[in-house]
């Protein structure tokens, strides 16, 4: 199924004289199916046989096909992840603002006004003196079969930004597009928009980044620096949790009921 998913992001990512590849597939087995059907219509012949019809009818399954793996693979970005909970944690060391990680990426872009799903882009890993971290992808000029063209206003950089804040959960794991597999990062993280109503506040939206690695040192770079993130929350909370057990045992020690 990976390597579906993975003909299945091509079919609709490559472009022919303003139609995706999977649209031009899909009408052009429908468009014959039909074809085959009509000229026996008005050839007024009598009922053909039922195995006369398997052709029409094979190439409207593969219309039907090709929209059906276009969905479910688009439901989880093309790509096949397994988590691998078992993992050794790697120490937390922050990157400098300097370093880049070479990496591939999947997930939710945006530049400016723009936003676009895209698979396996190559990207880098950065966090900033602030501990925003960001995926640097490259959307390239390219073709698939020949005639495929990769959207020319979609060719350049592409980003993903999110603070330690928005992480909701980092899950090391396998990931597979296609043939290709590696070690990974599943990111989970949440961002905001504007709200259509100018007087709701921003809508809070459920995200999911894929990190593919080119092996485990390259992982446990970006695993290390997120986990800073997450030494810090705990650290912090520590010190709450310890101020209020002092505060607490203050209270007992002198009778004091309005600390």
């Amino acid at each position: 199924m990976a390597r579906l998913s993975k003909l299945s992001y091509q079919l609709r990512t490559y472009y022919l004289g303003g139609w995706s590849l999977q649209r031009w597939a899909m009408t052009l087995a429908l468009g014959l199916a039909a074809l085959l059907a009509l000229q026996w219509v008005l050839r007024g012949q009598p009922p053909t046989p039922w195995w006369h019809w398997l052709l029409p009818a094979a190439l409207v399954l593969g219309a039907v096909t090709l929209w059906t793996l276009g969905r479910w693979s688009a439901s989880g970005f093309y790509v096949k992840f397994d988590a691998e909970p078992d993992a050794a944690l790697p120490a937390p060391v922050a990157l400098s603002p300097n370093d880049k990680v070479v990496m591939r990426a999947t997930g939710h872009f945006a530049v400016e006004d723009r936003a676009q799903d895209f698979a396996d882009l190559q990207s880098y890993w950065r966090t900033f003196a602030l501990r925003e971290h960001t995926v640097m992808a490259a959307a390239p000029d390219s073709r698939f079969l020949v005639l495929g063209q990769f959207p020319e206003e979609l060719i350049g950089m592409w980003y993903i930004f999110f603070t330690p804040e928005a992480i909701r959960e980092v899950t090391p794991g396998r990931l597979t597009f296609g043939a290709d597999a590696g070690p990974a990062l599943r990111v989970r993280y949440t961002r905001t928009e504007p709200n259509a109503n100018a007087k709701k506040p921003p809508r809070v939206i459920a995200e999911t980044a894929y990190l593919k690695f080119a092996d485990e040192d390259a992982r446990n770079q970006v695993w290390g620096d997120l986990l800073v993130d997450d030494v810090s929350a705990v650290r912090a909370l520590r010190g709450q949790l310890r101020w209020e057990g002092d505060l607490a045992a203050l209270r007992e020690s002198r009778n004091i009921t309005d600390l």
